[in-house]
């Protein structure tokens, strides 16, 4: 990171979301602004958490505006001491600088059912096809299936 504060990297377009290629807007920005070095891929010269809580989010996520960094880690990802201190030099202190892992993410959840029972489903289905009966006033076409060939 070049900027102290860090600047978020934001779209130039809407200027309240972040950018979405990260590739495309250093090849356009970073060597117009004369206090980045030469970008080197890999050095940590930009960092972009997991996920950035911000206190209003109709605002960008500045230090003023950051009330949590949140870093999630997957194993076999262990936590980086450089990387949890960049984003609290992100973050504007490391209070802010939140890290989770697997055991914390509740990825072992049982898949959710659905909330309309099929039964209700069923009965939604004949409502509807009744609704589409009385809206063409009884001429709803007729769905055609293919015919297998030598049927005929």
């Amino acid at each position: 990171m070049t900027k102290k504060p860090p600047v978020p990297i934001m779209d130039s377009q809407s200027g309240d979301n972040p950018h979405s290629w990260i590739p495309g807007w250093i090849k356009k920005y970073w060597d117009q602004d004369p206090d980045h070095p030469p970008f080197e891929a890999g050095m940590g010269m930009i960092r972009r958490p997991d996920v950035v809580i911000v206190n209003d989010p109709r605002k960008p996520p500045t230090q003023d505006n950051i009330k949590q960094v949140v870093e999630m880690k997957f194993p076999p990802d262990s936590p980086n001491t450089k990387q949890t201190a960049e984003y609290a030099k992100i973050a504007g202190g490391s209070n802010k600088v939140v890290t989770l892992d697997a055991r914390e993410c509740d990825c072992t959840q049982e898949e959710q059912t659905s909330r309309v029972p099929s039964e209700e489903l069923g009965w939604a289905a004949a409502i509807a096809a009744a609704a589409a009966w009385l809206l063409s006033r009884g001429k709803t076409p007729v769905p055609r299936f293919p015919v297998p060939a030598g049927a005929m």
